[in-house]
């Protein structure tokens, strides 16, 4: 659709790719800006070797504005350059085009929930698009997560948004359309966009890492649920640490053992955040296999090994009402530690609870 649109120059002055997480919302956002100003279009892709797409590749092409948020800062606070922030971006851009904002926030080293487009950044867009196209046919403005447009932006960029000038293009990329203020959402042709395919997560695996065990590419793409960033993510932060770790809390939840879940508090309290959040994360997923598996959910696909073993075996130790319980509690706890509270407190509570949660049951049933 998106080449049909170029090729009949009927391409729609604003349009918003919307899709979840670790979706290919921003890459296919970067795909077709490509191949609007490539000097030499096939009939399926943009050439790749044309000078206009060796400056895409390296996100660098004149008639490309690349607005995205930032840390929320006034002027007199404002600590780094437009061009740093940009250049950071760009090399976050190339290193994962499925980026989310906790990656980008990282990178950029704040909060991700701490950021905006600014005013600042709708002005430009404003004073770029008064400029004709350098190289390219298209002047065009991807803006990444317009959820975080600030009111003052948005309101400044309506007018240019709807009547934007001649041979000028805005690429809006973000996770929930709800989000963006309905003022910017009415503007632009949505297209929506799924989440990957446990195939073609494999597959893009497969390409990016060949020293993975054959039966890992599975795991993880069957773990990842879609999200390509967190397939990543898995295979970067050892999906084997994180099953040994949560087949030991499970086991000391079901056998009381309080002593070694306080040690298992205390190590995991020494974990970087990320790994925290991954690990909670993971178990989230595995817990929630394990209730598919009880429900014989007929299109879940177990590709598993040591992870299909568990769920096997820990689901016929628990009901399923227990698992539900225990995904609240999974939940809970990723949501305390994405607000930084202490993990060794969060982990001790969760660890708690669903100690409580196999102790009601064997009350119940006397065994």
């Amino acid at each position: 659709m998106l080449i049909k649109m170029a090729a009949t120059d009927q391409v729609p002055h604003a349009q918003l790719f919307v899709g979840p997480l670790g979706s290919a919302n921003l890459a296919l956002a970067l795909a077709f800006a490509t191949y609007l100003n490539c000097n030499a279009r096939t009939e399926t892709d943009a050439c790749g070797s044309c000078s206009s797409c060796a400056t895409m590749l390296a996100l660098t092409h004149p008639d490309l504005l690349l607005v995205f948020p930032r840390k929320a800062t006034t002027a007199a606070s404002e600590t780094h350059s437009d061009n740093a922030y940009l250049e950071i971006f760009r090399n976050s851009l190339k290193e994962n085009p499925f980026l989310t904002l906790q990656e980008w926030a990282v990178a950029m080293h704040y909060d991700g929930k701490q950021c905006q487009i600014s005013r600042k950044e709708a002005n430009k867009i404003i004073q770029q698009l008064s400029l004709k196209p350098f190289i390219g046919p298209y002047k065009i403005v991807l803006i990444w997560l317009p959820e975080y447009l600030h009111h003052t932006a948005a309101n400044a960029l309506l007018k240019t948004l709807e009547e934007p000038p001649a041979n000028s293009v805005f690429l809006l990329v973000g996770s929930n359309s709800e989000k963006i203020l309905p003022t910017i959402r009415s503007r632009t042709q949505q297209h929506t966009i799924p989440p990957f395919s446990e195939e073609a997560i494999e597959q893009l695996l497969r390409y990016r890492y060949n020293d993975l065990d054959g039966h890992r590419y599975k795991e993880i793409a069957f773990l990842a649920e879609g999200n390509l960033s967190k397939a990543f993510q898995l295979v970067e932060q050892s999906v084997e640490d994180n099953f040994e770790r949560l087949s030991d809390w499970m086991r000391s939840c079901y056998r009381s053992d309080f002593i070694k879940l306080m040690t298992q508090s205390e190590a995991f309290y020494k974990l970087p955040a990320d790994a925290q959040k991954s690990f909670f994360n993971y178990a989230l997923q595995l817990i929630r296999a394990t209730l598919l598996g009880k429900l014989d959910y007929p299109l879940i696909q177990m590709h598993l090994t040591a992870e299909a073993t568990f769920t096997q075996n820990f689901g016929l130790k628990v009901t399923v009402n227990q698992l539900k319980k225990i995904i609240a509690q999974l939940v809970a706890g990723y949501y305390y530690l994405e607000r930084n509270a202490n993990a060794k407190m969060v982990y001790a509570n969760a660890s708690i609870q669903i100690v409580t949660i196999f102790d009601v049951a064997v009350q119940r049933t006397g065994k």
